[in-house]
C-alpha cells in the first residue's frame, strides 16, 4: 500500500517544503523527489538510513546530494498519509533543536486545521 504524501501549508496556501524545494538546484530536486517516492512506498516500514525517528511523533527523510545533507521532517497522519513539514541543508552535526519545533508547530497547526 503507498502512503499520500501531503506538503503541510500554512494557512496563507504557502508551503515550507514546496519553498525550500523550489530553491535547490536540479540534482537535489531529482534526490528529494526520489527520496518522497521510496518512503511513501515504505511508509511505516522505513529504516536508517533512509529515515530516522526523532522525537514525539516527528521522522527525518535523510538525503545526501554530493556534499550536502538534506533533511526533510514530516509525520503520519491517519493510517496512510505522511504530511512533509519542513526541510533545510544540514551544515553540522549538532542538533537542529528549532527545525524540530518548527515541524512540531506546523503539525499542530495542521491538525488543528484537518
Amino acid at each position: 500500500m503507498a502512503f499520500e504524501i501531503i506538503f503541510y501549508r500554512k494557512e496563507s496556501g504557502r508551503s515550507p517544503v514546496e519553498d525550500f524545494i523550489l530553491r535547490c538546484n536540479e540534482p537535489e530536486k531529482v534526490e528529494i523527489v526520489a527520496h518522497l517516492d521510496v518512503l511513501s512506498q515504505l511508509g511505516f516500514k522505513a529504516r536508517r538510513p533512509l529515515v530516522d525517528y526523532l522525537e514525539d511523533g516527528i521522522y527525518e527523510l535523510r538525503i545526501r546530494v554530493v556534499k550536502k545533507q538534506i533533511r526533510v521532517f514530516y509525520f503520519f497522519f491517519h493510517r496512510d498519509k505522511i504530511v512533509i513539514t519542513n526541510a533545510f541543508v544540514k551544515k553540522s552535526t549538532k542538533i537542529y533543536v528549532k527545525e524540530i519545533e518548527k515541524a512540531q508547530r506546523f503539525r499542530e497547526d495542521f491538525m488543528s486545521r484537518s
